[in-house]
C-alpha cells in the first residue's frame, strides 16, 4: 500500500531583527527588503506582532513603490511557507490553471476535468468573485449543495478518486496570504503586480504541482486593463514559478467582450455542461482546449491537440466533472435555471464594442456578484450577449438577455453596453500573447 499521503506544515518561525516601522520605511522610501527582512514582517504579521494597521501601511508602500523580482521571490516564499503544503504519495503529475479573473470566464469548470481525462492530478484551488469580476466557486456553488470548503484530507482523496478537485484554500493554505488579502482588498491596494503574484503563487505552490500555466487576461472586464499590464504580470508570475523549480507558461486573452455567451453563475455552469454536450461557444471551447493541450505538454504529456478537442466532447471531461460534483456533494439535477428576457436590435449593423466592465458591474448590482466579501448572490441572477465583436446584426436580432424577476430596467444598460456601428469591424483574437520560462533563461 502507498504511504498516507497527508499535508506538511512548515510555517517559519523567527523572531523579527528589525523594528517593523523600519521596514515600513525603507520600502516607502523605495528600497528593497532583504529575504529575511520580509520573513521577520510575515512571521510577525501572522503572529499578530506586527499591527493590521501597519502591515496595511506596508501593502500601500508595496503598491506604490513596487517590488524587485527577488522581493516578489521572498514574499512569495514566506507567505508559502506560513502554512502546509501537498505532498503527493505517487508520481502522477499534479497540474493546475489560474485565471486572474474576467467577465463570463468559466473556462476552469471545463480545463480540471479535461486535464483529469489524460490522468494527472489537478488539485484547483480557486476563489470568489469580488467586483466585476466572477468567481469559480461562486459558479459551482450554484450547483446545490456543492462543497467548497474542503479539508486537505478530502481535497487529496477526491482527487485521488476523480482525478481533479476545485476548492476553495483552507486555513492550512497560506494563511498569511488570506489575512494580507483582506486588508489589500479594503485599503486599495489589490491591484499590485508583486502583491498579486505572490497571493497567487502562494496558494498554487501550496499544491506542489510539476507544471502550472495562467491565463492572464486583458481588457476592460479585468483588472490588467492594458496589454503592458498583463504582460508584465505574466513574467512575474512565470519567472517566480522558475525560482520554485515548477514549469510553467502564461497566455494573455481578450477580456474586452465576455468569454462565452453567459454571465452569471448557474448560466454559466450549464455553459460548461453544454460546452461538454459539444454546443458550448467556440471562443471557450478554443480557451480550455488550448489551456489543457499546453498544460499537458508542459506537464510531459504526449497529446495532441486533436486528442484534447476530442476528450472535451466526447464525454470522458464529462464523466470526471460529475463525478468531482457527486464527491463534493453538488446535485446537478436541481441546477437552477435563467428565466431570459430578450434584448433586441433596433438596427442593422456590426457589433462594434462591448464595455465589459459594465457589465460585470450591472452584474453586481443585479444581485449576481458581491461588492463585499459576505454579500449574498443570486445565482439565477444573469446577462447573456450572443453576439461577438464583429458580427453582422439585423434589426430584430437578439442581441443580449437578462435573466432577473425585474429585467426591465437592466435591459436598457445592456444595451448602452453594447456598441454598433454602420461600417464592418474586425473580430478581435481571443489570445493576445504568451510568455514561457524559455524567454528568462539566464536572467533569474
Amino acid at each position: 500500500m502507498a504511504a498516507q499521503e497527508k499535508a506538511t506544515n512548515t510555517v517559519t518561525t523567527q523572531a523579527p531583527t528589525t523594528p517593523p516601522v523600519e521596514l515600513i520605511r525603507l520600502k516607502r522610501d523605495g528600497a528593497a527588503l532583504s529575504e529575511d527582512q520580509i520573513r521577520q514582517l510575515i512571521s510577525s504579521f501572522q503572529s499578530g506582532e506586527l499591527l493590521d494597521s501597519q502591515m496595511a501601511a506596508f501593502a500601500m508602500a508595496t503598491c506604490i513603490r513596487g517590488m524587485t523580482l527577488d522581493e516578489t521571490y521572498f514574499l512569495t516564499k514566506a507567505m508559502l511557507q506560513s502554512g502546509s503544503q501537498i505532498t503527493w504519495a505517487s508520481e502522477v503529475p499534479v497540474v493546475d490553471k489560474h485565471s486572474t479573473g474576467g467577465v463570463g470566464d468559466k473556462a476552469s469548470l471545463l480545463i480540471a476535468p479535461l486535464l483529469a481525462s489524460f490522468g494527472v492530478r489537478v488539485p484547483m484551488i480557486s476563489g470568489r468573485g469580488l467586483g466585476i469580476t466572477g468567481g469559480t466557486l461562486d459558479k459551482l456553488e450554484s450547483i446545490p449543495d456543492f462543497n467548497t470548503n474542503l479539508s486537505l484530507d478530502n481535497l487529496q482523496a477526491i482527487v485521488n478518486a476523480t482525478g481533479c478537485v476545485i476548492t476553495g484554500a483552507t486555513d492550512e493554505i497560506a494563511p498569511a496570504d488570506k489575512k494580507l488579502y483582506g486588508l489589500r482588498d479594503v485599503t486599495g491596494t489589490v491591484a499590485s503586480i508583486p502583491l498579486i503574484t505572490s497571493s497567487i503563487l502562494s496558494k498554487k505552490l501550496a499544491e506542489s504541482p510539476d507544471a502550472l500555466i495562467f491565463d492572464v487576461k486583458c481588457g476592460s472586464g479585468t483588472s490588467m486593463r492594458t496589454l503592458a499590464d498583463a504582460r508584465e504580470l505574466a513574467s512575474m508570475l512565470v519567472q517566480i514559478c522558475s525560482r520554485f523549480q515548477v514549469r510553467a507558461k502564461a497566455i494573455i486573452t481578450d477580456m474586452e467582450q465576455p468569454l462565452g455567451t453567459a454571465i452569471g453563475n448557474a448560466a454559466e455552469v450549464r455553459e460548461a455542461l453544454l460546452s461538454f454536450a459539444g454546443s458550448g461557444p467556440s471562443d471557450l471551447v478554443h480557451l480550455a482546449t488550448t489551456f489543457a493541450f499546453e498544460l499537458l505538454t508542459l506537464a510531459g504529456k504526449q497529446v495532441s491537440y486533436a486528442e484534447v478537442a476530442d476528450n472535451l466532447t466526447n464525454g470522458y471531461a464529462q464523466n470526471h466533472f460529475e463525478e468531482m460534483v457527486e464527491k463534493q456533494g453538488g446535485k446537478l439535477c436541481h441546477l437552477i435555471s435563467p428565466n431570459w428576457t430578450p434584448l433586441i436590435a433596433h438596427s442593422t449593423g456590426f457589433l462594434a464594442s462591448v464595455n465589459t466592465g459594465a457589465l460585470g458591474a450591472l452584474l453586481v448590482r443585479m444581485g449576481g456578484g458581491r461588492q463585499l466579501p459576505n454579500d449574498l448572490i443570486n445565482p439565477q441572477v444573469s446577462i447573456a450577449v450572443p453576439k461577438k465583436i464583429g458580427d453582422a446584426i439585423e434589426k430584430g436580432d437578439v442581441i443580449g438577455a437578462i435573466s432577473h424577476p425585474s429585467p426591465k430596467p437592466f435591459l436598457t444598460e445592456l444595451r448602452g453596453a453594447l456598441q454598433l456601428s454602420e461600417a464592418p469591424v474586425a473580430p478581435r483574437p481571443l489570445i493576445m500573447g504568451t510568455v514561457d520560462q524559455s524567454q528568462f533563461e539566464g536572467n533569474s
